[in-house]
């Protein structure tokens, strides 16, 4: 609607933009860096793309609900481009880099890995928006300790190629990392990343124990944050909700403490005191689901302060150091609680 209309008009700015931005440079008025910039309408605009869709969202609302759902989710479901830059991808050319293949693409996994085959591995799960990249540190600090471990962009993050996906789309290509790299010792994720580890898991995921790094409790709240959020009418929360079941099988609400509570798996949950994306009581809620959790509780971290903090580090590592003597066969086969209905046809 509005948002195809509009959006040349931005791509016409923002080459008129990078342009006066190349000018700038050749008079040596601006730093020649400046030439290795993008300027695009969705990285350099954003709240005016942001605007225009609220308003195309807000025009729809008037005339269908099942419409202006279905627009909501779809931008519940986009994602932010995050090009890496010169020098991540320096630091990331020290570990080993694969192409998995996924549904016609494919999901670029990074891999710190060891000489020993029969090294415990370790599966690493950003959030929403993010990149491996941000676990760089966490993932270094695991191969030093023994583990080989995987640190994947998940599909539509980072390089790994897509616009948009769903989180139970994002669980899948979970499942099927394990399927073509075998069972993962300990599974850590952080905020969205540890909710996605968890859809995996009741989903059949194999693991000795996983780590949540301030993650959120329920599926269904997330949607209920966005729509307040943007200050979208309540209504279409339970629009989007209806949608998501019909295309996949499960009520984004029933994504939440209870199904989470039939892990049996050890968890060790972090969560900051002051961490403003994800509050404090949803970690509390997780703690009281899970049978056999283990709750810190840090300060001055924030939502993300704690992927680079030693101290955290030094909990991570005790919680896993005790899966070498532990064995799969000494937790029951995974349950498939959370799946798609078979008679359902599945949203592309």
């Amino acid at each position: 609607m509005f948002y195809s209309f509009f959006y040349p008009v931005l791509l016409f700015f923002s080459l008129v933009h990078q342009n006066y931005l190349r000018v700038l440079v050749l008079m040596r008025l601006r730093p020649s860096l400046l030439m290795k910039a993008k300027i695009r309408p969705a990285t350099h605009y954003s709240r005016a793309c942001r605007l225009i869709s609220l308003f195309d969202l807000y025009s729809l609302h008037v005339m269908s609900s099942y419409l202006s759902a279905l627009y909501a989710l779809r931008l519940f479901e986009k994602t932010r481009p995050l090009p890496y830059k010169q020098g991540e991808i320096m630091l990331l050319s020290r570990c080993l880099q694969e192409e998995l293949f996924w549904r016609k693409s494919f999901v670029k996994v990074f891999i710190y890995p060891q000489a020993d085959p029969q090294a415990e591995k370790v599966l690493l799960l950003h959030g929403w928006d993010g990149r491996s990249i941000m676990l760089r540190q966490m993932a270094q600090r695991l191969q030093e300790k023994g583990y080989s471990v995987y640190a994947p962009d998940l599909p539509a993050h980072g390089i790994s190629p897509g616009k948009k996906v769903s989180f139970y789309d994002l669980s899948r290509a979970v499942m099927d990392m394990e399927k073509h790299y075998g069972h993962f010792s300990v599974v850590i994720g952080h905020s969205t990343g540890g909710l996605i580890g968890c859809m995996a898991a009741l989903q059949g995921l194999f693991f000795k124990r996983m780590i949540l790094i301030s993650s959120p409790c329920c599926y269904g709240k997330m949607m209920d944050r966005y729509v307040c959020n943007n200050k979208l009418p309540k209504r279409i929360a339970g629009s989007m909700k209806k949608l998501y079941q019909l295309r996949y099988g499960v009520h984004p609400d029933a994504i939440g403490p209870e199904l989470i509570g039939a892990i049996t798996q050890p968890v060790m949950i972090l969560h900051d005191k002051n961490d403003l994306s994800i509050g404090l009581d949803e970690a509390l809620i997780l703690s009281r689901s899970l049978e056999k959790s283990k709750l810190i509780v840090t300060e001055g971290q924030g939502h993300n302060g704690a992927l680079r903090d030693p101290a955290v580090f030094k909990h991570i590592s005790d919680f896993v150091s005790q899966t070498v003597h532990e064995d799969y066969s000494s937790f029951s086969e995974p349950k498939l609680i959370l799946r798609v209905a078979n008679n359902i046809k599945r949203h592309k």
